[in-house]
């Protein structure tokens, strides 16, 4: 029995054909329509929504042809199979060309054989329509997937598991000085030094066993000079495959770079200088009185005494040609 309960509509303009047929098919659990000809066919099809039309192609009113015709025009994923007497090659050739999926002639000697027929068209029209489905699904996906990439700070790109670019967004060529013309086409190995791309290397290792992983690597700006970046990358699969690529998020991390160069000077410069040296914070001024301790300046001063008063060089700058000795 038919668990879905598809509706066909049977178009014959004999009797006993349209009776035997739709007995056959509510008994094989198929809701099942009948029209004696192809206008009173279609009048049921603008007002019923059928899964597949059983149709002869020579009937009074209008034709089989005519029908798949008007069908293509209304609704061309509703699947149709000629069942006709008429039978000769031209017929054929033009049914298949209208639509049709496939040709019975008359007399059907054996209904499990059109019962095999329409059992296949309605799982290749369901196939078609998941399938269908799913295109428009990734579409959208990949529709809002570039959307939000090409929005973000943080450049993205994907490689294919050689390392060549197949994707990239505008960030990611802001940070190399690139256009995406010029990126569309290249290599991991022609914007890395070469000690970063056998980091880039040894990292795709990591993510054919399909880890994640967050790296540094040093790539070259298009004028030359070097970039620091972190990678955080992730695999790719397709089409079964365990390994296709990866993506990447790219962050510019070359003034953080600068920081640590500066903070590690900085560092080693404290043994070098003498022991009333005050370190201070270059951004809050908070003063570090020691290791991991640090205090708002105020709090440094508080033991101190200050008045206001004016210095001689000041009072010159302020008031020049004023003699600071003269007696008021």
């Amino acid at each position: 029995m038919n668990p879905k309960k598809e509706t066909i509509l049977i178009i014959d303009d004999e009797l006993s054909i349209r009776h035997s047929l739709a007995s056959y098919f509510e008994d094989e659990g198929y809701h099942v329509l009948t029209a004696e000809n192809g206008q009173a066919g279609l009048d049921i099809m603008y007002a019923t929504h059928l899964d597949i039309i059983l149709t002869d192609l020579r009937m009074p009113v209008m034709d089989g042809l005519e029908v798949m015709k008007a069908v293509q025009d209304h609704d061309p994923q509703i699947p149709m199979v000629v069942v006709s007497g008429a039978g000769r090659k031209e017929d054929i050739i033009n049914a298949l060309r209208m639509g049709a999926k496939d040709y019975i002639t008359k007399p059907v000697g054996d209904l499990n054989m059109i019962r095999h027929v329409v059992t296949r068209v309605l799982e290749n029209a369901r196939l078609t329509r998941e399938n269908k489905a799913y295109r428009l699904q990734l579409e959208k996906s990949e529709k809002q997937y570039r959307t939000i990439t090409e929005n973000i700070g943080e450049g993205v790109f994907t490689a294919d598991k050689d390392e060549n670019l197949t994707y990239i967004n505008q960030a990611f060529c802001d940070i190399l000085g690139y256009t995406k013309a010029e990126l569309r086409h290249k290599n991991l190995k022609d914007l890395s030094s070469e000690e970063s791309f056998d980091t880039i290397l040894k990292q795709t290792q990591i993510r054919e066993q399909g880890l994640t992983s967050r790296y540094e690597v040093q790539l070259i700006h298009k004028a030359g000079h070097p970039v620091h970046a972190e990678f955080v990358c992730s695999p790719l699969s397709d089409d079964g495959s365990p390994y296709s690529g990866a993506i990447a998020v790219v962050r510019d991390i070359s003034y953080l770079i600068e920081l640590r160069q500066k903070y590690n000077e900085f560092r080693k410069s404290l043994k070098e200088n003498p022991d009333n040296l005050i370190p201070i914070c270059a951004s809050c001024k908070n003063i570090r009185k020691d290791e991991n301790h640090w205090i708002p300046i105020e709090e440094h001063f508080r033991d101190k005494i200050f008045s206001h008063g004016i210095c001689p060089e000041c009072f010159e700058k302020l008031y020049p040609g004023y003699d600071l000795d003269e007696e008021v």
